[in-house]
């Protein structure tokens, strides 16, 4: 082979390996970008979560220390804020967690959304 061909060669290579680097990245990103948009999240607050529908009602902590009101529905979600023995939580709908609790979601009398588990909780007076 003459010199010509063997830069030629390495050249066309060369293209080939850009091109082929470059379809590489473009599918991770897509892969990726798919993958992070469908993948659930432990801090997201909303009611995607939710397996059953119920009648809205209040709900109220009886529990003498109070339950945790958290992002999502199970022990492994982030905790935003506590609610004392006697506060009342507006239960929209219900999931069951991995440990086999069920959780209901809806928000406090200041709007603060999140879930709460069942057991720390009676049936509210409103």
């Amino acid at each position: 082979m003459s010199p010509r061909f063997t830069y030629l060669n390495a050249r066309g290579a060369t293209r080939r390996l850009g091109r082929t680097a470059a379809t590489a990245a473009a599918v991770a990103v897509a892969v990726l970008g798919t993958t992070l948009a469908t993948a659930p999240t432990a801090s997201a607050l909303d009611s995607r979560s939710c397996t059953k529908n119920i009648t809205n009602q209040w709900r109220t902590v009886d529990d003498l220390a109070g339950a945790a009101v958290r992002s999502g529905p199970g022990e492994t979600y982030t905790k935003r804020y506590g609610l004392d023995f006697g506060r009342h939580f507006w239960a929209v709908c219900q999931a069951t967690s991995a440990a086999g609790n069920t959780w209901y979601f809806g928000k406090d009398i200041h709007d603060r959304k999140g879930w709460i588990v069942a057991f720390k909780t009676g049936k509210g007076k409103y």
